[in-house]
């Protein structure tokens, strides 16, 4: 349901060990343990570390990776003994293989292997291998990627759409980005990142919809056209080529700049405009207040819970005329009077168990409305046709003062979904 971006410096991982059935001593361990270490894919953010034995099982052993170039590899392992290791970090399989993220580019690491028992003795010879990651990405001359304004997409009209012409077989993902903020020497980050978005998301929709789609299946191959749903600014389209299995591949593709221009609003966008009477299924009722954001793109909500000065920033979809609410920050330092200063303030969800649902793994749809087949408009639970994803009744402001939650209204005073809409 959540998305949650991480970079990690330094990772450790648990390797496996095993043993020499002629020379097996105190519970089955043989000190001449033969483990072998080695690297692969080795992009500017990502590694490929395969640890592997032809002892048996009945050993454990542990790995880690560190950017530490120079202080001795025993000496490391020594000070991660002292920092106590849990005993899940152990392992036994015979063949261990993992990709690490989150890598800076041109920069060393080494990965170290070591015997290691449960009790923390440790045996057998240490394995220390270096190894650099990639300075950047590489350009790659055989996509060219092209912005082609309104097109057609598998038979359907956008006014956004991404052309990549491409000729050799790597696979790849297609994004957009700001182009004040596209800088290639940061490239390597924004590739990395956006690789940890794709895989929260295919984790979601299969949870969502019970389905067992790969990595794999986000890719393009060939050459390929794309549409993005996009707001007015100035943008590049970027090709990001990754491996089947997900690891980035260090190649990439950008397009020249281009402009996205305001629209004039739709007729099913203005639709929305302007002053509502809401009531929840709960009987709360107050009046609400929806204004032009991006024409066609977003909206703004205000007077939720009778304010309004928080204003409620809403996703429009033209596909079917209906709006998205999110969990989003409303607005920093707004002030709470002299009893609690100033605060941040959040747009937080809560489900029929009385659970509430705060930002802290990233953000998630709330609520959608939707436009009936007589005219009549309703603000509903998102996702309640979606198999494991949290039944919704609510939506409320949240603040944090001293640490601690609270709400801005009480229970009682929110309304709860569906809520009717009425002129």
């Amino acid at each position: 349901m959540t998305r949650l971006f991480k970079f990690l410096l330094l990772l450790l991982v648990a390797t496996f060990a095993a043993c020499n059935e002629d020379s097996r001593i105190n519970n089955n361990i043989d000190r001449a343990l033969d483990l072998k270490v080695e690297i692969s894919a080795v992009t500017a953010t990502s590694v490929r570390i395969k640890v592997a034995h032809t002892c048996s099982s009945d050993n454990t052993w542990y790995g880690m990776l560190t950017d530490d170039p120079t202080t001795p590899a025993m000496t490391l392992v020594n000070e991660r003994l002292n920092e106590g290791i849990d005993i899940d970090d152990l392992h036994r399989e015979q063949e261990y293989i993992a990709t690490f993220d989150g890598l800076t580019p041109n920069k060393g690491y080494r990965y170290i292997a070591v015997g290691l028992t449960p009790k923390g003795q440790l045996y057998g010879t240490l394995q220390d291998v270096a190894f650099t990651t990639f300075d950047s990405l590489i350009e790659n001359r055989n996509w060219v990627v092209k912005y082609r304004g309104a097109g057609r997409v598998d038979g359907v009209s956008y006014d956004h759409v991404v052309e990549v012409e491409s000729k050799d077989d790597n696979p790849y993902a297609l994004a957009v980005v700001s182009a004040e903020e596209y800088d290639v020497a940061t490239l390597a980050h924004y590739a990395e990142a956006l690789r940890e978005q794709m895989e929260a998301y295919l984790e979601e929709y299969n949870v969502e919809n019970g389905t067992s789609h790969k990595f794999v299946d986000m890719l393009y191959l060939g050459s390929n056209v794309e549409h993005f749903d996009l707001v007015p600014g100035s943008y590049r389209a970027l090709a990001i080529g990754f491996r089947p299995s997900g690891e980035l591949s260090g190649l990439y593709a950008v397009s020249s700049p281009f402009e996205v221009k305001a629209q004039a609003p739709s007729e099913e966008y203005t639709a929305w405009l302007g002053e509502w009477s809401i009531e929840g299924a709960n009987g709360v009722a107050h009046t609400i207040n929806i204004e032009e954001h991006s024409a066609n793109h977003s909206l703004y909500l205000t007077g939720w819970e009778g304010f309004d000065d928080l204003r409620i920033e809403l996703e429009y979809s033209s596909e079917d005329d209906s709006v998205l609410i999110l969990s989003q920050l409303v607005a920093e330092d707004f002030y709470l009077g002299e009893q609690y200063g100033k605060a941040d303030i959040y747009l937080f969800a809560g489900d029929a168990e009385g659970y509430y649902y705060d930002n802290s793994e990233g953000y998630y749809y709330i609520a959608s409305g939707r436009v009936h087949e007589d005219g009549a408009r309703q603000l509903v639970s998102y996702g309640a046709d979606m198999v494991d994803y949290p039944r919704f009744v609510q939506m409320f402001f949240m603040t944090e003062i001293g640490g601690e939650l609270y709400a801005l209204s009480a229970e009682d005073e929110i309304p709860t979904f569906g809520l009717t809409m009425q002129r």
